[in-house]
């Protein structure tokens, strides 16, 4: 199992105001950088999107809560991986870090690690942007 996870955030917003823009799937049309994803769709219980131009992924909420979220990929997807979002409010302040789990091998490590840091980087980033406007 390979763990990769974000930078910490830390912003000014109230957590439940954090949670709630997090349960709400078609807000991670904003979260993905723009010029990685295509053909995004939002449902109640999850999103898909194709990555890279190629990979469609699917994501299903499993656990939703203001200590974060839990998505897990779909049986489609090319590996098996999860996605979840830790929330702290500490200092009148919403910290944490998105993290993805995913069950590859060394080859696909390889060959996913640093663009999936960089997706975490840049949803971790515009999540922060979302929320401070």
């Amino acid at each position: 199992m390979v763990q990769i996870k974000s930078q910490v955030f830390s912003f000014a917003a109230p957590l439940e105001k954090v949670a709630a823009y997090l349960e709400n799937c078609s807000n991670y049309a904003h979260l993905l950088p723009q010029n990685q994803v295509s053909d995004f769709i939002a449902t109640e219980q999850g999103f898909s999107f194709k990555a890279a131009g190629n990979f469609l992924l699917g994501l299903e909420k499993q656990q939703s809560n203001e200590q974060g979220i839990k998505f897990i990929g779909v049986e489609k997807n090319p590996f098996p991986f999860e996605l979840r979002i830790h929330l702290q409010e500490l200092n009148a302040q919403t910290t944490g870090f998105i993290e993805i789990n995913a069950d590859i091998n060394m080859m696909l490590r390889m060959l996913l690690e640093k663009p999936l840091q960089k997706l975490l980087q840049d949803m971790a980033s515009n999540l922060e942007s979302a929320l401070q406007g």
